[in-house]
């Protein structure tokens, strides 16, 4: 009888620990869901490992993405992006893809340290040449080339959360009303527009306590900036020094996740010249819900989304 409840306590205990062990937040259930490498075009092949984030697929050459040169900055950058919309090819170019067991964990794109430094922008960065989920989180690093000259930059979404970061994320189309914000996010206030609401951009909203940059060792919503536009939240940005991508500086961890969003349809990476000529320039990182196409055409506030 004793051996008997002995091993009735086994059984519950080894039952305990099994439902334990399937609510931590590191299970990768959610892996078998992300699309598979296969699903790409037959064009992506093998690259190897960059920057210790695991192995990658690219296809064409060359592997950095092209820039969109350094005759504009800033705002004015958005209407000359307007006028030349990319294809689906220009989109694609440069993409690369994390993958872990056959399935596509991140998706990236390899930038040269040289072009962040000369000041060249960057728009049209798709993250959904295939139907990727939410991503939650970014990660820029530092791959040290040959010589200084071939130094790049990996900058890359991560479906998957950290164990200890698990959020429940939206669907595509799915926009979050502005009022999710938590109550230490306020507007950027300008004059220069109409109820501060930026032409081919949106409405900036962020929590004035923190930097306005994202510094490498900035930690959680640390200078963190949201989009808004109709009421809805259209695009994650985050604020990153000139001086720092010289410096060779990297980002372990940037968060995307504290409120839920959608999967990122595009990106622009937009340098804006220094307000004083003795200080750094910044990179403006604009990761929005929408096609790119429908914001770009925005002069002023659209009535709805």
């Amino acid at each position: 009888m004793k051996d008997r409840r002995l091993w009735v306590v086994f059984i519950l205990l080894g039952a305990w620990v099994g439902i334990v062990a399937g609510q931590q937040p590191g299970d990768r259930s959610a892996l078998r869901s992300l699309p598979r490498i296969t699903d790409l075009p037959s064009s992506y092949h093998p690259i190897g490992k960059l920057a210790d984030r695991g192995e990658f697929y690219a296809t064409g050459t060359p592997l950095h993405r092209i820039d969109d040169g350094d005759a504009h900055h800033g705002l004015p950058a958005t209407a000359a992006w307007a006028t030349k919309p990319k294809d689906k090819k220009a989109q694609t170019q440069g993409a690369i893809y994390g993958v872990e067991d056959g399935r596509i964990t991140s998706a990236g794109y390899v930038i040269r340290q040289a072009d962040l430094v000369a000041g060249k922008s960057f728009h049209g960065l798709t993250l959904r040449e295939l139907e990727f989920p939410s991503a939650h989180y970014l990660t820029i690093d530092l791959i040290k080339g040959a010589t200084e000259g071939s130094n790049q930059y990996l900058w890359l979404w991560h479906f998957l959360p950290q164990p200890d970061r698990v959020r429940p994320m939206l669907r595509a189309g799915e926009l979050q009303s502005v009022t999710s914000l938590p109550r230490t996010f306020a507007v950027l206030r300008n004059d220069a527009y109409a109820n501060d609401f930026y032409p081919r951009m949106g409405r900036h909203h962020r929590d004035f306590s923190t930097p306005a940059n994202r510094l490498p060792g900035g930690k959680g919503d640390d200078s963190l900036w949201y989009g808004e536009a109709a009421g809805k939240l259209i695009f994650i940005e985050y604020i990153f020094s000139q001086q720092e991508f010289a410096a060779g500086a990297s980002w372990s961890y940037v968060p995307l996740n504290s409120v839920p969003i959608p999967p990122i349809d595009n990106v622009h990476i937009l340098h804006y010249n220094p307000a004083r000529p003795e200080a750094p320039g910044t990179f403006t990182t604009h990761m929005y819900f929408i096609p790119e196409a429908t914001y770009l055409a925005w002069e002023k506030e659209p009535p709805g989304l």
